[in-house]
């Protein structure tokens, strides 16, 4: 099987070179989103987290510096600094705030495509390291969440990756609150999770109030084809919250057997049964397929009219420093 895509979020406000290290990445098997300002890439990594960013740090709206603060918060995602900030004390502030790499500007942009092709490998298999931390659980921050889940049977699978889903024949994506909540309730292992916790769990780095837990927790109950009645999936607990019941299935809905755990009891502390943390494809085109690329390192791209470097061609357009 192939591996699938990484997915990665540039953030940098000059659109010129904002365009030319998509193109690169792109060269080089990745699939790629922009973000001109900080404020967007947040939303953007809200709306579908990416497995590796690339952030400037002097931004419009949100300094790259609080877009990684932010981040943090309840993500290890790998993040590579390309800055114009360059000095010594700069560039250890920027690693010590939780970058995983840190290239000053001007750049070379075959070096930084390089840097994220080796800090991928260091990750491990895409969708190993997701977002695994939910305010106000057991869990803690920076938990990894396994690739896959599934439960009552396969009746629901669930990719946290991507909050893509399929219940009952029916597919799609939570939101953001939707995911964090059904993660903090998942997490507590059939324990009643009172409307506090998933207050916390549900509002990420957002206002929320206490009447938008009951909202979210329909709108989820919708989505799963759940009835608050007779429930399989979320129970309501009177006077305390909510309890997820539906069981997690030891075998993946490939039947390929059992995930071992690592030995704390959660119920989310899984990989999947081969043994890498990936997600397997379903096969059959359901958003818990991701597209996959052509082969798995970066390509080497000659002959097509691209500006990269072909043998005795001289210099490619990218030996001139990136940089601004």
């Amino acid at each position: 099987m192939r591996r699938p895509r990484a997915r990665i979020l540039v953030v940098e406000d000059e659109a010129r070179l904002r365009g030319l290290l998509r193109l690169y990445l792109e060269r080089a098997g990745y699939e790629v989103r922009e973000a001109a300002d900080g404020r967007a890439a947040l939303d953007a990594f809200d709306e579908d987290p990416p497995d590796l960013l690339v952030v400037d740090l002097m931004l419009p709206r949100l300094q790259g510096e609080a877009l990684i603060r932010a981040i943090r918060e309840d993500s290890q995602v790998p993040i590579l600094i390309a800055s114009a900030k360059r000095s010594d004390v700069e560039r250890i502030a920027g690693l010590r705030l939780g970058a995983d790499d840190y290239l000053p500007k001007p750049f070379n942009v075959h070096e930084l495509v390089e840097r994220v092709n080796a800090i991928l490998r260091r990750a491990g298999p895409v969708g190993a390291s997701v977002v695994g931390g939910v305010p106000g659980t057991a869990a803690g921050a920076g938990r990894t969440v396994p690739a896959r889940l599934s439960f009552a049977g396969g009746r629901l699978v669930y990719e946290p990756a991507t909050r893509a889903f399929a219940c009952d024949g029916r597919r799609g994506r939570l939101t953001p609150a939707e995911a964090r909540l059904m993660l903090a309730l998942v997490r507590a292992a059939g324990s009643p999770v009172d409307r506090e916790q998933l207050l916390r769990a549900a509002a990420g780095r957002h206002a929320e109030t206490s009447r938008n837990v009951d909202v979210h927790v329909g709108n989820l109950r919708r989505k799963l084809g759940d009835d608050a009645a007779s429930p399989w999936a979320i129970e309501t607990i009177p006077e305390v919250g909510y309890r997820w019941v539906a069981p997690l299935d030891r075998s993946t809905p490939d039947g390929t057997g059992a995930a071992q755990g690592a030995g704390d009891g959660s119920p989310l502390d899984r990989s999947t049964p081969d043994g890498t943390g990936a997600a397997q494809g379903a096969g059959d085109g359901s958003p818990l397929d991701r597209p996959t690329p052509g082969g798995a390192g970066a390509p080497q791209v000659t002959g097509d009219g691209a500006p990269f470097d072909r043998p005795g061609s001289g210099r490619s357009p990218t030996d001139q420093p990136a940089g601004g």
